[in-house]
């Protein structure tokens, strides 16, 4: 790598490193991309020219921690025996990481408010939410060829499992962490039941 692109990697990492800070603290839309600018003595027309607007450097950030949590629950999946053991276990890891993390509050504010009313953003979240139902299919997929559950359509069953959580997450936004992982245990516990092959819910 040359020293013109080393210096201008480490320019990006800069200005990723104070927008993390600052839309932790201040939130999506209190923090501008002049107090990032400030904050790391880059010039606006810099932080335009690496990530084009404010919302693709938001967008940088949640990718980020996209990549870290698939990161990490790669190196969870292999702890469970069972599906259902795995959907309670990455509902236990997903909310302990993601509940309180910084971000949180910006990442609403984003994809409600901002992200969510410009015709690119709703592309964006149509596109997350079909890779995650893709996600939750393959994993009712592995139940049923294991025999742990009933002959379903894993498409479907997908589809309601990523509706169901991404519900949940709006639905307990009061609730502490705890209260919040019994809830979501309530509800998988409850369509995992209807899914279960009936030999396993006799046991």
């Amino acid at each position: 790598m040359n020293k013109k692109k080393t210096q201008s990697e480490e320019t990006k990492s800069r200005i990723i490193e104070a927008a993390n800070i600052l839309f932790s603290q201040r939130g999506y839309h209190a923090a501008s991309i002049e107090d990032i600018a400030s904050a790391t003595g880059v010039s606006k027309a810099n932080i335009y020219y690496h990530f084009k607007s404010k919302e693709g450097l938001f967008l940088t950030l949640l990718d980020q921690f996209e990549t870290e949590w698939k990161s990490l629950w790669a190196e969870q999946e292999q702890l469970y025996e069972t599906t259902s053991d795995m959907l309670n276990g990455m509902i236990e890891a997903g909310l302990e990481r993601g509940f309180h993390h910084p971000l949180n509050r910006a990442a609403r504010e984003f994809l409600e408010e901002a992200w969510g009313k410009s015709e690119e953003g709703c592309r964006q979240i149509a596109i997350k939410t079909e890779e995650n139902r893709v996600f939750y299919q393959k994993l009712i997929q592995r139940g049923i060829d294991s025999g742990e559950f009933k002959s379903v359509n894993a498409s479907d069953l997908g589809r309601v499992l990523e509706g169901m959580f991404r519900g949940l997450g709006d639905s307990s936004r009061d609730l502490n962490l705890e209260e919040a992982i019994r809830l979501y245990r309530v509800a998988l516990d409850a369509l995992l039941y209807g899914i279960r092959a009936t030999d396993l819910r006799k046991n």
